[in-house]
Order: structure tokens, then sequence, then C-alpha cells
């Protein structure tokens, strides 16, 4: 398995192939964004959801399985469909007296 990283710890060996098959067991086994099975020419990525730089670790939760074109695409930013929902729970919150 590949994993992308930019100078961040990396999840260590063994550990990899057990939350693999985990995601597997969960997503299915295709990217998480654009859906395309795993296969031998296509390698799954392991990809933070919320990005590193703003989530540490390595929580199965912030984990889903990219293909390296989605992977690369997403980089270091919040996904759309997160980006919304915090902002519509932003817009519905209440302001905070001063």
């Amino acid at each position: 398995m590949t994993l992308v990283s930019n100078n961040r710890s990396l999840m260590p060996s063994r550990r990899r192939g057990k939350v693999r098959a985990r995601l597997v067991e969960r997503d299915g086994n295709q990217c998480f964004y654009c859906g395309q099975s795993f296969s031998e020419h296509v390698k799954p990525t392991l990809d933070h959801y919320v990005p590193h730089s703003l989530w540490r670790g390595w929580r199965q939760e912030n984990l889903v399985l990219a293909c390296w074109q989605c992977n690369l695409a997403k980089d270091d930013v919040l996904p759309w469909p997160l980006v919304w929902l915090l902002l519509a729970h932003h817009q519905e919150a209440p302001a905070l007296a001063a």
C-alpha cells in the first residue's frame, strides 16, 4: 500500500494492513471520493478526510481509502461537503454576547 506523505509521521507498517482491512470492510474496496474500484493497477492510499494539518493522528474515523489521483487533488484542504456542513452549522448557531 502506498501512503501519501508531506513530511508527517507515517503510521507503522504493521498497523497499515489492519487499518486498510477495516476501511475496506467499512467503505468497500473503492476510492472514497470517486468510487473507482481498487485493483493491481489502481492502488489505494490512506487519506485523512480532515487534513492531517488540522487533525493530527491516525484515527480510523478520519481515514478513508482514496486513489492516488483523488488523494493528490484533495491535497491538504477540507472536503466541500464538510465545509458546507460547518457553514450551515455556523449560520444556525446563536451569536455569542460580547
